[in-house]
């Protein structure tokens, strides 16, 4: 395994509880952590499956192979606080975390208690108190906390919620909406493609299969360019140059991170996960690899 420290360049940033600042690794197809200013492996490769801590938990999953293994959740010490029992599992959020059971989404509380019972054919994490959630026929909508739909499952596609908006698309060869929840208004645009909003900006593609960004109103902001593009996530979003280009943009569409990544992940307290090559990298907000592993 290859690593790569630049312990300095976290010395200006705010002091993070200790889950904060585990990152996981990949170690002879084993999910590990280290801690991402040390270098310093806290908890060893032992899962077959594993994610970022979020509200100091994480989803591991341990068995032979990644498709008949059970997933639970962990604390940053490695210990299960709810063993792994489920098909499949998500990040808690909110206080709640996505699970499959029997063929069937629901969401669990942080003690492993069901705090709405699976009925869902998929569904996803929740943001400001909605969720994305389907029960039939591809057909997606919001529902509240007590699983309750607040905007009915009858979308081909729908984003999460930003500031009471979604991003909706009725059909899949129909354009997008911007649909306020509350007010239960939308504004049609001319896009055929649409990511959720974030920091007040959408990415969206135009006709001519450019992506730029655009704000609440269906503006560009970013004027379509590029071949791909992700939600704005801690100031920067992931944009696609040319195929299999990456890097990063601020909300002024310059460049902070030049395209040179052959896939993108979004930033999450303070760094991306990148692919290049056969490399697997972690990198700052300056675009400085911190840590990297094989695939």
């Amino acid at each position: 395994m290859k690593k790569i420290f630049f312990l300095c360049l976290f010395t200006g940033l705010s002091v993070y509880s200790y889950s904060q600042n585990l990152i996981w690794f990949i170690e002879n197809s084993k999910f590990g952590y280290v801690h991402k200013t040390s270098g310093r492996i806290t908890i060893t490769p032992q899962f077959t499956f594993a994610s970022q801590f979020n509200e100091g938990i994480a989803v591991a999953a341990v068995g032979n192979h990644l498709l008949s293994s059970k997933y639970g959740f962990i604390n940053e010490k490695g210990k299960w606080l709810i063993i792994p029992q489920f098909n499949a599992a998500g990040n808690f959020s909110e206080g709640k975390a996505r699970v499959q059971q029997n063929g069937k989404w629901g969401y669990i509380n942080k003690k492993g208690i069901f705090s709405i019972q699976p009925q869902f054919a998929l569904c996803y994490d929740f943001k400001e108190g909605l969720a994305q959630a389907s029960v039939r026929n591809n057909l997606w909508g919001l529902i509240d906390s007590s699983g309750k739909f607040v905007v009915q499952p009858e979308y081909y596609s729908i984003t999460d919620v930003f500031a009471g908006l979604t991003c909706t698309q009725k059909n899949m060869t129909d354009k997008w909406e911007i649909l306020d929840i509350k007010k239960k208004t939308s504004i049609k645009t001319s896009f055929t493609r649409m990511y959720a909003f974030a920091d007040s900006l959408a990415p969206a593609r135009d006709t001519s299969n450019k992506w730029g960004f655009v704000n609440t109103s269906g503006t560009w902001v970013i004027q379509p360019g590029f071949t791909n593009a992700s939600s704005f996530s801690e100031g920067l979003a992931a944009v696609e140059k040319d195929f299999g280009s990456w890097g990063f943009i601020n909300k002024k569409g310059e460049w902070v991170i030049p395209p040179q990544f052959d896939r993108s992940g979004s930033f999450h307290k303070g760094l991306a996960l990148m692919e290049k090559g056969a490399d697997i990298v972690y990198v700052d907000k300056e675009g400085v690899v911190v840590f990297s592993f094989k695939r």
